[in-house]
C-alpha cells in the first residue's frame, strides 16, 4: 500500500482542520485528502454514498480497500511516521471499544465542535459545497 485516500467532510471545520494537521504529518503511506461531496470523490469512489461520509471518515487504499469509522481514523495515524505505534496500540481488541467510542462522538459532533477550530467558518464551507 502507497497511498490511502481520505473522504472527509468538506463543510466541516474540525475536517478541515484535522486535515492540515494530517497534511503535515511525515508519512509512510501518502495522503489524498478529498471532499466527500466533490466531482473528484463520486469519480474515484462510485459508491462513496453506501459508505454514509456524511456520518463517519471514509479511507479508500490504492489497494481498493474501504476503511470506515474507527477503522479509517486508525488507517490514517498508521500512515503516520510519529503515530504509527499509537494505530497499533487502538488496533488491539482491549483497546477498539474505545477508539470506536471516540471516533463515533467526534463524528457525531464535528460540526458543533467546529466552532472551536481556529478560523471557524461554517457557513462559508456550507456554501463552497451547495
Amino acid at each position: 500500500m502507497k497511498m490511502l485516500t481520505v473522504f472527509y467532510d468538506g463543510k466541516c471545520d474540525l475536517c478541515h482542520a484535522c486535515r492540515q494537521w494530517l497534511s503535515q504529518q511525515a508519512t509512510y503511506i501518502d495522503l489524498h485528502f478529498v471532499p466527500f461531496q466533490s466531482n473528484e470523490a463520486n469519480a474515484l469512489m462510485p459508491t462513496l454514498t453506501d459508505y454514509q461520509p456524511d456520518r463517519q471518515l471514509v479511507v479508500l487504499s490504492d489497494e481498493g480497500a474501504v476503511y470506515i469509522g474507527d477503522d479509517a481514523w486508525i488507517m490514517c495515524l498508521y500512515a503516520l511516521i510519529e503515530y504509527r505505534e499509537w494505530a497499533q496500540r487502538l488496533a488491539i481488541p482491549a483497546l477498539r471499544p474505545l477508539a470506536k467510542r471516540l471516533c463515533r462522538m467526534i463524528s457525531k459532533n464535528r460540526l458543533t465542535l467546529s466552532r472551536f477550530c481556529p478560523n471557524s467558518d461554517v457557513k462559508r464551507l456550507q456554501r463552497e459545497f451547495q
